[in-house]
Order: C-alpha cells, then sequence, then structure tokens
C-alpha cells in the first residue's frame, strides 16, 4: 500500500511539473516587455553523487550540456525570473524558491524546466550594470543557500508567477491533486503594479481563425451569440468557459489567445470581441510583483513565503 500511494506520489508529481513549470517559468514573458536576453529552457539531467553540489544543464537549441555549481545555476535562474531593481529580501523568496523547485525535481525525479539565462546574457541584459548586479545577485543568493520550503518534511511544489489578480490562486484550481500550501491568498498590492491590467483586442475574422485553428471550432451564428457561460474561482479567474458551445479552460484561453492571465472578462462590443486582463501568470503561489511590496513594507524574504505558501515550514541543508 505504501509502495503503491509512493508510486501515485511520483505520478501526480511528474504530471504536475509538466504542466506547471513551463508557464512558471515564462512568468516574465507574459507581460508586454520582453527580456533583451533571450530565456534559455535548460533541464537539470544530472546531479552527480549523492550530496553533490553541482547542477548539469542541456541548452536544446545547440545541444551543449554544462556542469556548474548550485550557486552559480540559482544566479541564472533568478536573474532570468526577477528584475534587478527589486528588494533583497524579494530577491531571497525568489531564490528560496528556485531552490525549492530544484529540490522537489531531485525528490520526485520529474523533468521539468525552469528558464535560465548565462552570464553572457545577464551582461546583455545588463549592460555596465552587470558587475555590480551579478556581485548583489550572487551574494544574496549565499545568504539563503540550502534553504528550502517543505511541507510535512517534503520538498513542495512551489509554484510562482508575475502579478496576481489581487488575491492568488488555487493551485488545485489549476491542477489536479492536492496543494494545501497552494491557498488563495491576499496579494492586493499588486494591483498597483504598472502592467497590472491589459486588453487584447480581435476582430471577428482573427478571432474566428483562433477558434478554428487552435480550438477546434467553427464559429456559427451571430458573432456576439459565440460567446456563453462563465465560470470564476473566488480569486477572479475563469475556470471554465463556454465559447461556440464548448467548455473550455481559462488557462486553455490564456493560451490560445495570448493572455497574459486567465483572470479575464471578454466581451463583444463594436464589432470586435475585447479581453479586458488583470494580472500575469497562473496566479498560483507567490506572486513576485507582491513579494516585492511586502519587502518594501519592511517584510523579510521569510515572512514573504510564509505568506504565499500556507503551512508551509524553511528547512535549511
Amino acid at each position: 500500500m505504501i509502495k503503491l500511494k509512493k508510486v501515485m506520489i511520483l505520478s501526480v508529481a511528474f504530471a504536475m511539473t509538466l504542466i506547471l513549470l513551463p508557464i512558471a517559468s515564462l512568468a516574465l514573458l507574459d507581460g508586454d516587455e520582453k527580456p533583451v536576453a533571450r530565456l534559455v529552457s535548460q533541464s537539470c539531467l544530472s546531479f552527480g553523487r549523492e550530496g553533490s553540489q553541482s547542477v548539469t544543464v542541456t541548452f536544446p537549441d545547440t545541444g551543449v550540456r554544462e556542469t556548474m555549481s548550485e550557486t552559480e545555476y540559482l544566479c541564472g535562474v533568478v536573474a532570468s525570473q526577477m528584475p534587478p531593481e527589486y528588494d533583497d529580501e524579494a530577491i531571497k523568496a525568489q531564490a528560496v524558491v528556485s531552490y525549492s523547485i530544484l529540490k522537489y525535481r531531485r525528490q520526485y525525479g520529474a523533468a521539468e524546466e525552469q528558464s535560465f539565462i548565462t552570464k553572457k546574457q545577464m551582461k546583455h541584459k545588463w549592460g555596465k550594470n552587470y558587475t555590480r548586479n551579478y556581485s548583489r545577485l550572487k551574494e544574496l543568493i549565499h545568504q539563503v543557500m540550502g534553504e528550502y520550503l517543505t511541507y510535512h518534511g517534503e520538498p513542495v511544489l512551489a509554484a510562482y508567477h508575475e502579478i496576481s489578480s489581487g488575491r492568488t490562486e488555487s493551485g488545485e484550481n489549476i491542477w489536479e491533486g492536492e496543494f494545501p500550501y497552494l491557498v488563495p491568498v491576499d496579494s492586493r498590492d499588486d494591483i498597483c503594479a504598472e502592467n497590472y491590467r491589459t486588453t487584447v483586442r480581435l476582430s471577428e475574422n482573427d478571432f474566428s481563425e483562433v477558434c478554428r485553428e487552435k480550438l477546434g471550432i467553427t464559429p456559427e451564428k451571430a458573432a456576439r451569440d459565440w460567446l456563453g457561460e462563465c465560470v470564476r474561482s473566488d480569486s477572479g479567474y475563469v475556470m471554465s468557459y463556454w465559447l461556440c458551445g464548448e467548455r473550455f479552460t481559462g488557462q486553455k484561453l490564456r493560451n490560445v489567445f495570448g493572455l497574459r492571465s486567465a483572470c479575464f472578462v471578454l466581451k463583444y462590443e463594436n464589432g470586435e470581441f475585447v479581453f479586458d486582463v488583470k494580472g500575469s501568470g497562473h496566479g498560483v503561489g507567490m506572486s513576485q510583483f507582491g513579494a516585492n511590496q511586502m519587502a518594501l513594507s519592511g517584510k523579510n524574504y521569510r515572512e514573504i513565503l510564509a505568506h504565499y505558501y500556507q503551512g508551509t515550514q524553511l528547512k535549511a541543508e
């Protein structure tokens, strides 16, 4: 029974990471601003002997593999995820979250990805500020190196995103399974983010083309009759939407229509379909903008993590 339970947990963990991490790792690509340096997807392929402090990554575009220390690895991950202008405590929180994902991978053997940029890309991205930014980032990571989030003693699936709707989303509304530490929490400062609200407009022809090519449905009748019932979570994210008589998840519509999040209102007006979107990312776990706002208000990284990952404990190696 115990063995069967372990297999089931591993299966769920593998499925969750395949769904979650490409979304989480691209959180900062959901907005209008794109990083100067292109994010490089990478996979943690091997970790050497038990207790080894190295990580081997591979770059899919070239097939090149590179082995580096955990500190250098986290520098590349955090640099791809969070602006260097963010407060020290927010950056430390991101470092712990990123390391928690690495620990989760090692625990369950799932082949997830986290975004990663090389030092060369950091130099291109940061320009003359590279030396200062990298030194600071490395020092902050050293301060929390080896710390990771646990729930009942096990590493957690530490999901995160750029900006929430003002309240984070439940992990159970996005992925199958139970995530008692990924529950909705207040993140109201997110509404102050400069790019909190975005709009996507599509003509009838463009909207219809997306429906046919990416959703496999052919809109009929009058355009205003294509839109049906919408079911939302308590945090405001679309859980299901009836479009042209068929049901789709909010995350599915977010992906196919290129929306920054699944917290949206869809209307047909003046011959156009208009998406009014709030936040950026799936909304689960830590809001990076919210974490920075908490840091600016005097909260430390431990308080930030305790807020966004309810019931978790920090463990240090």
